[in-house]
């Protein structure tokens, strides 16, 4: 069996000490502020479980045991082994805290040259004072700042660990800290990559103990716990408390993956004792009664520190990939983010390249989106939603276009003349479900009127006020028809102004879609309000006049149409002329009216292309252009193109944060290729240079004189590193990593049916000595 100090000893390797380091390195890199967990040893308890002698035993530090006293914060100890003892102490500022407060916080130093001077309770009071910068009251408070205490010296093992406060269960002299602590604790614990060395004290019942609860709450399977005993000595001999506590020690009562380990507290009567003394009073103990019935390896603290190193090397060796994978992957989401940003934009030049880029970029969407080219993901749709997007403008378009259709149709016409005979409809065409008609549901509907009814009422009417100052004229005056068709086509100009409004929202609802996928937000409200509103301002106005404008023939000018059929409908018809009231009479005018009708066809086909196209979407792209870009004014392009200094925070927060992960993943790497080990694999890629060149007429089965002679050319001297010891050959021990000079022999024969010989490397070492190492190719 392996003495444990020499146990302990081979726990102490450079490889796993810089280990130990790179995840120190990483947490003192502030990696847990983005929220990248790091794998380490949280010790948690109740209050007055014994926390503080098993750190004090650990650690040789005096650590304060006084009942009731609580810390605030988390205190993190790196223990290393050193010929020298050192002690130094900081605070790790808490994610939350604003830069000036981290700055403050990072002041903080305390150094002691030797145990003797070490002041817990003195380093506490202070590190909670500086922790209190920029907090207007600290009364009861608990911080998320951690305190480092690094140590080392000769007599310490290579473990990091980090001190939870005390599990509360009452308020203590007014403090309001129970629910602080135990966020605290339970944000610690619920890490998966920390392992739990949950403190449990003998003086009390388990089921008493909250940290057992938390354990079960956080740690259900147990995988991560390792329970530890303290105060073993309180026990009655032959107690039922000592015997639940014996199999709980014998992970019988509470089953842990880790197990459970059991140490003896320095008490009150032993508080002058030496550490020597302390250790020999703990062996003794184990040496009798009950406990004497526990492996070794399960008590003392001696044994506890091994273990413990044990434990996190083996829990950080596991961690290391999956927490690469996680650095790497906060590296690219950190990449994305700054390359959304863009370049930083403090100068003219930078602020008119940056908006050309964009310009570039939606001049290039905005042309596909008017087509109808839907390629780029920018447009991307789902299909089973049955919804269009508003990227994809021209359907956009279309889809109101056959609602403003259906609507003239529909709402067109101030009566809606119904026939009892010949019942009337909409055109098939379009489609009455259609979402975008319901933007016309608040307009009114029309009158429905009876065709008799409408003939007797509106037209009669208006024929005889409208009779010429002859005898009866045998004509109708053309003005009827006029003022007929200007009060049934009175609707048009609310349906074309609704139709034109949504269409001029669909507008500006793509440009903010299409300009803000290419530009932060303070940009684009910058860019849409200086520029973008106006000039959509501008094409607005131009729609309204041009809507008037297409209105003007149907209310200000005698009714034109130039159908072909359209002369037969206008025949003189006597028995109207005379003014016949009964319906059959007035039917011939009633039959220039629905022929009049057709001209809503063209009002929607005009409103559609010279409104809408020629108004509001011709040149589209041109709202922002390189070319606008290149001639804007200075004080226009500053405003809408200059970082805001949100934006400038968030830069500078990135590029730190990234240059933070790079350098934890430049720690991680370097260790990863320490801790590789060197095989004779690794040295047979040499056999397969790519450079070599292949004589055409090698015989399929080379001859081994033939392969080695070729080899033998190809390498002259080349430098290789020797692999680990395990694989050194006769001679003197060659230091791992020392470069070596390679020099093959010549032309090597092997005899018919053996093997050929094997080569020889040959190494200039440090001390000017030569070595020999064989190694089979």
């Amino acid at each position: 069996m392996v003495a444990e100090s020499e146990s302990l000893d081979q726990l102490q390797s450079p490889e796993q000490v810089a280990l130990l380091d790179a995840i120190d390195k990483l947490r003192c890199q502030g990696l847990g502020h983005y929220d990248i967990s790091l794998p380490q040893l949280i010790v948690c308890g109740d209050q007055s479980s014994g926390k503080s002698s098993v750190l004090e035993g650990l650690t040789r530090l005096r650590f304060p045991t006084k009942d009731g006293l609580c810390t605030t914060f988390a205190t993190e100890l790196v223990l290393r082994k050193h010929v020298v003892v050192e002690i130094s102490c900081s605070i790790i500022p808490g994610k939350t805290r604003s830069k000036a407060e981290r700055d403050e916080l990072s002041k903080f130093r305390r150094c002691y040259a030797s145990r003797e001077d070490f002041a817990f309770p003195t380093l506490l009071e202070e590190a909670r004072e500086c922790m209190a910068f920029g907090i207007k009251s600290t009364s009861g408070l608990f911080f998320e700042d951690v305190l480092q205490i690094r140590y080392s010296g000769p007599d310490l093992p290579s473990l990091t660990f980090v001190d939870l406060p005390g599990i509360i269960h009452a308020e203590i002299k007014g403090n309001k800290g129970v629910e602080t602590v135990r966020r605290l604790v339970q944000s610690y614990m619920s890490d998966e990559r920390s392992i739990i060395l949950a403190v449990v004290s003998a003086k009390s019942d388990p089921q008493t103990q909250g940290i057992l609860n938390y354990v079960k709450e956080l740690d259900p399977k147990a995988s991560r716990t390792l329970g530890i005993i303290t105060k073993p000595d309180t026990l009655e001999v032959n107690s039922e408390g000592e015997d639940t506590f014996l199999k709980m020690a014998r992970n019988e009562a509470v089953s842990l993956h880790l197990g459970w380990h059991v140490v003896k507290n320095r008490n009150f009567a032993g508080r002058d004792l030496t550490d020597a003394e302390r250790d020999h009073s703990e062996k003794q103990f184990f040496s009798t009664g009950v406990w004497n019935s526990l492996p070794p390896g399960n008590v003392g603290i001696e044994t506890l520190r091994s273990k413990l190193s044990r434990v996190l090397l083996q829990h950080i060796r596991k961690e290391l990939p999956s927490l690469s994978a996680t650095i790497q992957d906060a590296i690219e989401a950190t990449e994305s983010s700054l390359k959304t940003l863009g370049n930083p934009r403090d100068d003219q030049q930078q602020q008119r390249n940056y908006l050309m880029t964009k310009a570039q970029r939606f001049g290039t969407l905005t042309r596909e989106a008017l087509q109808g080219v839907y390629s780029d993901p920018f447009f991307k749709a789902d299909s089973s939603s049955g919804i269009i997007p508003p990227t994809r403008l021209r359907t956009q378009i279309l889809e109101l276009n056959l609602a403003f259709a259906l609507a003239m149709y529909s709402k067109g016409h101030q009566y809606h003349i119904i026939d009892r005979n010949t019942p009337t409809s909409v055109p098939e065409s379009y489609d009455q479900s259609s979402m975008a008609l319901q933007n016309y549901d608040d307009l009114p509907e029309p009158i429905i009127i009876e065709k008799a009814e409408y003939l007797e009422k509106e037209i009669y009417a208006e024929v005889r006020i409208s009779r010429a100052t002859a005898l009866y004229s045998l004509e109708v005056n053309p003005g009827v028809i006029r003022e007929v068709f200007r009060q049934q086509a009175k609707p048009w100009k609310a349906v074309a102004q609704r139709h034109l409004k949504d269409v001029y929202d669909v507008v500006l609802e793509y440009l903010n879609e299409s300009l803000g996928s290419t530009m932060d937000q303070e940009t684009l409200n910058a860019l849409m309000q200086e520029h973008i509103e106006p000039e959509m301002e501008k094409r607005q106005q131009r729609l309204s006049q041009k809507l008037n404008e297409l209105l003007v023939p149907y209310q200000k000018q005698e009714p034109a149409m130039y159908n072909p059929r359209m002369p037969q409908c206008f025949e003189p018809r006597k028995e109207f002329a005379f003014g016949g009231k009964k319906s059959g009479k007035m039917q011939p005018l009633a039959n220039q009216m629905d022929n009049l009708t057709e001209s809503i066809s063209v009002f929607i086909n005009n409103v559609a292309a010279l409104a809408i196209e020629n108004c509001l979407i011709t040149d589209l792209s041109s709202l922002l252009s390189p070319e606008l870009v290149l001639n804007m004014d200075e004080e226009k392009l500053a405003v809408i193109a200059s970082e805001s200094e949100d934006v400038r925070i968030e830069r500078a927060a990135l590029r730190q944060k990234l240059e933070d992960l790079k350098a934890g993943k430049r720690v991680l790497d370097l260790q990863a290729r320490r801790s590789g080990k060197v095989t004779r694999n690794a040295l047979r890629p040499l056999r397969a240079v790519s450079n070599i060149q292949t004589p055409d007429a090698r015989p399929n089965t080379p001859t081994q004189e033939t392969e080695v002679d070729h080899l033998t050319s190809s390498f002259t001297r080349i430098n290789v590193t020797p692999p680990p010891p395990q694989f050194w050959g006769k001679g003197a021990p060659l230091t791992q990593g020392t470069p070596v000079t390679f020099t093959p022999p010549k032309s090597p024969k092997a005899a018919e049916g053996k093997p050929p010989p094997r080569w020889k490397m040959r190494a200039r070492v440090d001390d000017g000595s030569d070595s020999d190492a064989e190694y089979g190719f």
